[in-house]
C-alpha cells in the first residue's frame, strides 16, 4: 500500500478477546461478524472525527480545486478512517467487540442452562 494510508502504523495491536473452546461454527461466525461490525463502527466514528477536523482547515489560498478537490478529500478521508479503524489506534472496535462478545457468550450460557432446567 502506498500513499498517506500506507504510513499508518498501529499504536498498539488491537486485542480482541479470543473465542472460547467448544463453540459451534455458527457461533464462531457470529463472533467474526461482531468483530467486523465493531471495526466498521470504529471506521464510521473515525470518519466523523476526520470530517470534523477537516472543517477546521481554512479554504482558499493557492490550491482551491473546487468540487473535484472536495470529492478527492472525501475519498481520502474515507480511506484514512478505514485504515485508522483497522490499526486499532483508538480502541473503540476492540472495546465494543469485547463487551458485546461477553454479552453474547453469557446469553449462550444462559440459553444452555435454561435447556438443562426443562
Amino acid at each position: 500500500m502506498s500513499g498517506i494510508t500506507g504510513n499508518i502504523r498501529p499504536v498498539q495491536k488491537p486485542h480482541f478477546a479470543p473465542a472460547p473452546e467448544g463453540l459451534t461454527e455458527p457461533q464462531k461466525r457470529d463472533l467474526d461478524k461482531l468483530k467486523g461490525l465493531s471495526q466498521e463502527y470504529e471506521g464510521f466514528f473515525m470518519k466523523q472525527v476526520v470530517d470534523a477536523m477537516r472543517k477546521t482547515v481554512p479554504k482558499g489560498g493557492y490550491l482551491n480545486g473546487g468540487n473535484a478537490e472536495e470529492i478527492y478529500k472525501g475519498m481520502m478521508d474515507d480511506k484514512l478512517s478505514g485504515q485508522m479503524a483497522k490499526t486499532g489506534g483508538s480502541g473503540i472496535a476492540e472495546n465494543l467487540y469485547n463487551t458485546f462478545s461477553k454479552a453474547y457468550l453469557a446469553s449462550l450460557k444462559a440459553e444452555k442452562n435454561m435447556g438443562a432446567i426443562k
